[in-house]
């Protein structure tokens, strides 16, 4: 984990990890032969990094975990909210093979996204398992 000192340091680090990450979205749309997309992305992401910046120079919860400096309870906060969106997306997926599947197709890329995500689980249970 990156360790910054200054509030603004852990913020402009947040935000960089959004622009890279929208960066690779929009240059994938483009090299795709999408250049309206990738357009249009490159706003998005940098509207919404203008956000997130902005956003996490405030007080309250969200802007202490966007800023990487939460306390126990923010961090709990977090985590769950992780869990509850990493249960919701694994429910969508299976939804998704359950129709691909029903319409006789192969499941994939759904069934494919639920086996990473089971064996990711699997795995991350027997390390934290043995760090407790």
């Amino acid at each position: 984990m990156i360790r910054m000192k200054s509030p603004r340091g852990r913020r402009l680090v947040v935000t960089g990890v959004m622009v890279v990450g929208g960066g690779a979205l929009a240059l994938g749309a483009l090299a795709g032969g999408q250049p309206l997309l990738a357009a249009m992305l490159a706003v998005l992401i940098a509207g919404f990094a203008a956000i997130t910046y902005r956003w996490s120079g405030g007080g309250g919860d969200v802007a202490a975990l966007l800023r990487s400096s939460g306390d126990e309870r923010q961090r709990m906060i977090d985590m769950r909210s992780t869990a509850f969106a990493g249960v919701a997306t694994i429910l969508f997926c299976l939804g998704g093979g359950v129709v691909d599947l029903a319409r006789g197709g192969t499941g994939n890329p759904w069934t494919l996204i639920c086996a990473v995500s089971g064996v990711a689980y699997a795995l991350a249970l027997g390390i934290l398992r043995r760090r407790a």
